[in-house]
């Protein structure tokens, strides 16, 4: 990842969203060995890394109050994609428990 590259506007496209994919697929594995889910499986099954940049993470930081996030630093966003992640994870996590009940 380029630490100098800059994120300008969204929505993100090329090669900026696919380093903050690659991001969130890694960060996703870490919390995935961190919180052993009941229903791995169904977690990773509902777990879609562009849906999270393009339509979570943005507008977390936005909701969050931090209205003047651009521009922003590729690594910041890196950085803060580590930091919040966790709390998708576990969200799916608990969607696809209730789905699993379901079934």
């Amino acid at each position: 990842m380029d630490s100098h590259a800059v994120i300008e506007a969204l929505p993100l496209i090329g090669d900026q969203r696919a380093a903050l994919i690659e991001t969130a697929n890694r960060v996703f594995e870490k919390v995935i060995d961190r919180i052993e889910p009941e229903n791995e499986g169904l977690t990773r099954k509902l777990w879609d890394p562009g849906d999270y940049i393009d339509n979570h993470f943005f507008q977390m930081l936005q909701a969050s109050g931090r209205d003047g996030i651009l521009p922003m630093k590729l690594d910041y966003a890196d950085y803060l994609i580590d930091a919040f992640l966790w709390h998708h994870v576990v969200d799916i996590a608990v969607q696809a428990d209730k789905q699993a009940e379901l079934n």
